[in-house]
């Protein structure tokens, strides 16, 4: 078609993938591919007839109007070996619950039996396993948008739960604000790239010679601090280390392998699309409640009246918490993070070298041992620290 001309979507560096674009169009004209670094992208085929509504949807195109400054709760399950299966308070289970008992659905982030993280739909409790727990990876949408809509066309009560910017496209696709939706915005500090997970998840494969068949990204594990990685295996067995001492944690902490949008996120503020917002609540003095905080305590923004509604009637533990305390605890709330200066360096090794070279480059220990020294060095040099036995 010599006339055809791409409609207007988000610039490729802000794009967040949340696949409304996708979801909104009606010839099915765009589909969600990945790029060279591994995350979905929009790509629109000739089937497209210009009708402009991808371009009317996309969230980063549309500005959100803001709303007033959200309720802040440290807020926990009372429920032991629920809040032990979640990140933090296991808030997000009491929700799910709730819902599915009132015949509803629940769409989240999955682990599928690959290890592939997507958005599914769990309408008993048996469903609702995988989707417990925070996931580092960007989630695949796939059909989930239209899937709300048609649980909401039958008057189902929803509860959709995801990153911010999945949320906020969930709103765009659907043009409006159903009383029969409630939606959770995860507090993110950007979403890793899936084609990243994908290697790791096969060079452990062929590491191990076994196949990896489940993955708990933040695990608690008791007496132990932090949240632990880890990954079980068809034998039984199972591979454990500390989030952050782990290859995958290593990339995501540093913002190595995050998504290009996420370094200038809009929705890393108290301003929320969601209803209610979820994360991990950290640094809250050691003399508040210090048994729960061994077990995990969730930071719940309130952001709508709606969001309020639902937790008066949920047996949920909470305490008012101001938001400073919030901000304080979670970076998510403050800005996004900074784009590391070998970012480009590590993606373009990822498309051209074998997997495990890159590995070792840039995601092991040894690696990280050498850029730490060479952070020191340089700020020695740039007279940013000042050796003990030098005089100032």
């Amino acid at each position: 078609m010599s006339d055809f001309a791409l409609p207007q979507l988000a610039p490729r560096e802000r794009c967040t993938g949340c696949g409304a674009c996708a979801a909104g169009c009606p010839k099915d004209a765009i589909h969600m591919l990945p790029g060279r670094e591994g995350f979905l992208y929009p790509a629109v085929t000739d089937a497209c007839i210009q009708c402009g509504h991808c371009t009317h949807i996309c969230p980063v195109l549309k500005q959100r109007q803001p709303r007033n400054p959200p309720a802040v709760f440290a807020a926990w399950n009372d429920d032991n070996e629920t809040r032990m299966a979640s990140t933090a308070g296991g808030v997000f289970a009491l929700l799910a619950d709730w819902v599915l008992e009132g015949g509803g659905v629940v769409f989240g982030a999955g682990v599928d039996e690959n290890l592939r993280v997507r958005h599914m739909a769990a309408r008993s409790a048996r469903q609702l396993q995988p989707l417990l727990g925070a996931k580092p990876i960007q989630s695949d949408m796939g059909d989930t948008c239209r899937r709300v809509r048609e649980s909401l066309d039958r008057g189902q009560r929803v509860l959709f739960s995801g990153t911010p910017c999945q949320v906020d496209g969930l709103y765009r696709y659907l043009g409006e604000y159903p009383d029969n939706l409630l939606t959770v915005d995860v507090l993110c500090r950007g979403v890793s790239s899936p084609g990243v997970w994908e290697k790791l998840v096969r060079s452990m494969a062929y590491v191990k010679r076994k196949r990896p068949t489940g993955v708990q990204f933040y695990s608690k594990v008791a007496g132990a601090r932090g949240r632990w990685f880890r990954v079980t295996f068809d034998d039984g067995s199972s591979f454990d280390a500390p989030y952050d001492k782990s290859e995958l944690g290593r990339g995501h902490r540093r913002g190595l392998i995050l998504r290009p949008a996420c370094h200038t996120c809009p929705y890393t503020s108290a301003d929320r699309p969601g209803d209610l917002s979820l994360g991990q609540f950290k640094g809250l003095p050691k003399d508040f409640c210090p048994e729960e905080q061994k077990k995990g305590v969730s930071l719940l923004l309130v952001n709508t009246a709606r969001g309020a509604q639902v937790l008066d009637v949920l047996p949920l533990h909470k305490e008012r918490r101001t938001l400073a305390e919030a901000a304080a605890a979670n970076g998510a709330l403050t800005g996004p993070v900074d784009s590391p200066a070998e970012r480009s360096e590590f993606f373009d090794a990822f498309a051209r070298q074998p997997f495990q070279q890159v590995r070792n480059r840039f995601l092991s220990s040894l690696a990280y041992q050498a850029r730490g020294v060479g952070r020191v060095a340089e700020k020695i040099k740039n007279k940013e620290i000042t050796l003990p036995w030098k005089k100032r």
